[in-house]
């Protein structure tokens, strides 16, 4: 038998769920609490008692898709031990998680201004330098010893998953049939030559 606090969780998963595809279908403000809430199963006041409003649940669904994928990146750098493991694990994640996820990530690509407030934007930023944070320092022993190219550290982002991010966008629009899956190894190899001393 679940414990509450697994039914909770279990519950809350259940409404960002439900959220998640009516935000897509519908858009983040012509969906309505209701539909949310006839979606998700769950009654208005679980709805309420779980976010306390549709602008909260746009925004709890938006942080944990960045934590989500975050997550899984640093769980995969733990197990690289190169420059270009690394490299390539950047670019893998991304595309398996985009692939994985493709609703969340659509919602993630469209909704930024809509989802976030102002005060979730700043924590977003912080989140986001946290973040680059990280990586920076995973791969400053690379950057010091010359496996890695040395450049401005705004390139980095876009020379790692530009290339997957652009093609993704794509595939997520229906304009390209096969999935970023199915091209990873060229995006990674790709990644890892424009890094390359």
């Amino acid at each position: 038998m679940k414990n509450s606090s697994t039914r909770s969780k279990s519950r809350r998963d259940d409404i960002l769920n439900a959220a998640l595809k009516c935000f897509t279908q519908h858009g983040i403000a012509a969906t309505t609490i209701d539909m949310i809430r006839a979606e998700s199963g769950a009654s208005v006041g679980s709805v309420y008692h779980h976010f306390g409003s549709k602008e909260a649940i746009a925004a709890a669904l938006y942080m944990l898709g960045m934590e989500d994928h975050f997550a899984q990146l640093k769980d995969a750098l733990a197990e690289c031990k190169t420059a270009e493991a690394g490299v390539k694990s950047v670019v893998r994640v991304y595309i398996e998680w985009i692939t994985q996820n493709p609703e969340w990530a659509r919602y993630i690509f469209s909704s930024r201004g809509e989802a976030l407030s102002e005060e979730q934007q700043q924590k977003l930023k912080q989140d986001n330098k946290r973040h680059f944070t990280y990586l920076k320092d995973w791969f400053t022993p690379y950057l010091e010893n010359g496996e890695i190219r040395a450049l401005p550290f705004d390139l980095y982002h876009s020379l790692l998953i530009g290339p997957a991010q652009d093609y993704a966008r794509h595939w997520l629009a229906g304009r390209v049939k096969k999935p970023p899956t199915h091209y990873v190894d060229i995006f990674c190899d790709s990644a890892w030559s424009s890094l390359t001393p």
